[in-house]
């Protein structure tokens, strides 16, 4: 084995170690179930102050997710600041909170 292969092995095994971006944007993703319990003018209050913050975290511009290129996500760090972070997990949280309020057709 020569020293290139060494390094390349040794590289993969750091690089897996990562926690992926794709990981992370697959956390944000959350069931709208567990809002279902919450009663409508509550939880569209919740949704439109998660949807303030963002607009806030993100200066008015909306969370978009990152384009990862296809494949590289689980390796990939996740290289997004403390803001785009924090506005995607709440991004994550106000979709549910939608879908939950469309299917429940609460008003608001």
């Amino acid at each position: 084995m020569t020293t290139r292969h060494l390094q390349v092995i040794i590289l993969s095994a750091l690089l897996s170690g990562c926690a992926g971006i794709q990981s992370q944007l697959d956390n944000e993703k959350i069931s709208s179930l567990r809002y279902d319990n919450v009663a409508c003018p509550a939880l569209v209050a919740q949704r439109n102050q998660a949807v303030a913050e963002i607009s806030r975290l993100t200066n008015g511009r909306g969370y978009q997710d990152p384009n990862v290129v296809t494949g590289f996500g689980p390796f990939l760090p996740d290289y997004r600041t403390a803001n785009q972070k924090q506005a995607g997990a709440l991004q994550g949280q106000a979709d549910s909170m939608t879908r939950s309020i469309d299917r429940r057709k609460c008003t608001g």
